[in-house]
């Protein structure tokens, strides 16, 4: 999935406080450019963008569960944001907080007729 922007009064205030923790100085194209920050729910990227002989932090969120890959075997529940690991004892990777499974695509179809 895609990176939303988000304005200043939308950022949670611990992003606020891990950005004014950034070290400054950053300059474009080195590695230290960019930042993730996992939260609960969302997954932050800090972007610093150069202007002028200011920088200026440009960012975006995107939902844990667009964010990292779900398999099989383990994931991110959409419903909750949780990982999740499938046990030996599931048919499927399930959500055991809410109930959410991972199934096969010929499976979901199978469960529509």
């Amino acid at each position: 999935m895609s990176w939303n922007k988000i304005e200043n009064e939308e950022i949670p205030n611990w992003v606020k406080q891990a950005i004014e923790d950034m070290p400054k100085g950053r300059t474009a194209g080195t590695p230290e450019f960019e930042e993730i920050l996992h939260g609960d729910t969302f997954v932050y990227k800090v972007v610093m963008n150069e202007n002028n002989e200011y920088l200026k932090h440009s960012v975006y969120k995107q939902l844990k569960s667009d964010y990292f890959d779900t398999n099989p075997q383990e994931g991110t529940c959409p419903n909750c944001q949780k990982y999740v690991k499938r046990y030996k004892d599931d048919n499927y990777l399930t959500c055991h907080r809410c109930g959410w499974q991972y199934k096969p695509l010929t499976e979901r179809i199978k469960n529509l007729f």
